[in-house]
């Protein structure tokens, strides 16, 4: 179960930092700027990374109960 809540952890924490960067794009007017297109596609890669990785650990515990 560690792996999972570590897991979670990494998600949550990746969608806090992908609405951070959102806010500071609209609050400097930098929408569309191709330094933070870059980081958002990073950051929303890494969540569906995560996201996978989570439905992976939950699968697997399902398939030993």
């Amino acid at each position: 179960m560690d792996n999972l809540d570590n897991a979670k952890t990494l998600h949550n924490r990746n969608k806090s930092d992908i609405v951070n960067l959102v806010k500071e794009m609209f609050a400097e007017d930098k929408w569309g700027d191709e330094k933070y297109r870059e980081s958002l596609e990073a950051l929303v890669t890494l969540d569906v990374e995560l996201v996978n990785e989570v439905t992976r650990i939950i699968k697997e515990k399902h398939a030993n109960d």
